[in-house]
C-alpha cells in the first residue's frame, strides 16, 4: 500500500469513527447538549482532527442525520420506481411504508435526531424544508401522476404526502420516542398493508 493510499484509508476510518459517535451522542443528548470536545473523546481524536473533517457541529450534524436517512434508501426507492411503472399504488406505497418503518425500527435513534433537530432549531429552516421535500418528492410525483391519470381524488398532492408521512411518523414516534414498542411490538409489514389499504381507500375515486 503506497503512502497515500495508507493516509486516504486512515482519514476514511477517522470520518467513519466520528460519523459513529457522532450518531450515538446526538441521538443521547442532541444537538446543544452534545460538545465538539464530547464528540471528539469518543471518536479517539483530537478536536483538530474532529474540524478537518467537519468544519463546525452544524455540518457534522447534518452529515449525520442524511447518512441516517439514506440507509436502505435506495433499495426502498427501486421498488417505488418498479410499483410506479406499473401504476400499482398499493405496491408504491407498501414499498414506502416499509422502507421507511425498516429504518426507524431497526436504528430508533433517527426520530429522536429529527425531532432534537426540529426542537433544538440548530438548522436554518430552509434547510430543514430542503432536506424533507427531498424525501417526500417521489411520493408526491407519483400522487400528481395518479391524480392526473383520474385515479386519486381531484387535491392539493402534497396534502396526500402529509397524510401518508403523518400516519406513519405518528406511529414511529408512538412506538419509538413513547415507549410503546416495549408493550407491544408489530408486525411492520401487517402495519404497513393496514396503514395503505386506509389511505388508498381515502385517496382513491
Amino acid at each position: 500500500m503506497t503512502a497515500k493510499r495508507k493516509v486516504r484509508e486512515i482519514t476514511k476510518i477517522r470520518r467513519q469513527d466520528i460519523l459513529t459517535a457522532a450518531e450515538r451522542l446526538f441521538s443521547q443528548k442532541g444537538f446543544s447538549g452534545t460538545t465538539t470536545k464530547d464528540l471528539a473523546a469518543s471518536a479517539g481524536v483530537h478536536e483538530a482532527v474532529l474540524f478537518r473533517h467537519f468544519k463546525n457541529k452544524r455540518e457534522l450534524y447534518r452529515a449525520t442525520l442524511e447518512l441516517k436517512l439514506a440507509r436502505n434508501r435506495p433499495e426502498s426507492l427501486e421498488q417505488m420506481a418498479q410499483a410506479e411503472e406499473h401504476r400499482d399504488d398499493r405496491g408504491f406505497f407498501e414499498a414506502l411504508a416499509i422502507g421507511l418503518l425498516t429504518r426507524f425500527e431497526e436504528d430508533p435513534s433517527i426520530s429522536r435526531l429529527i425531532l432534537h433537530s426540529a426542537l433544538d432549531g440548530h438548522e436554518p429552516p430552509k434547510v430543514a424544508a430542503e432536506r424533507q421535500l427531498r424525501v417526500e418528492q417521489p411520493t408526491l410525483d407519483y400522487i400528481s401522476k395518479r391524480i392526473r391519470d383520474g385515479s386519486f381524488r381531484k387535491m392539493d398532492p402534497q396534502h396526500g404526502v402529509y397524510a401518508f408521512g403523518a400516519m406513519l411518523f405518528g406511529y414511529i414516534v408512538r412506538q419509538q420516542i413513547l415507549g410503546m414498542a416495549k408493550h407491544r411490538n408489530h408486525d411492520r409489514k401487517k402495519i404497513a398493508k393496514d396503514f395503505v389499504t386506509i389511505f388508498l381507500d381515502g385517496i382513491r375515486k
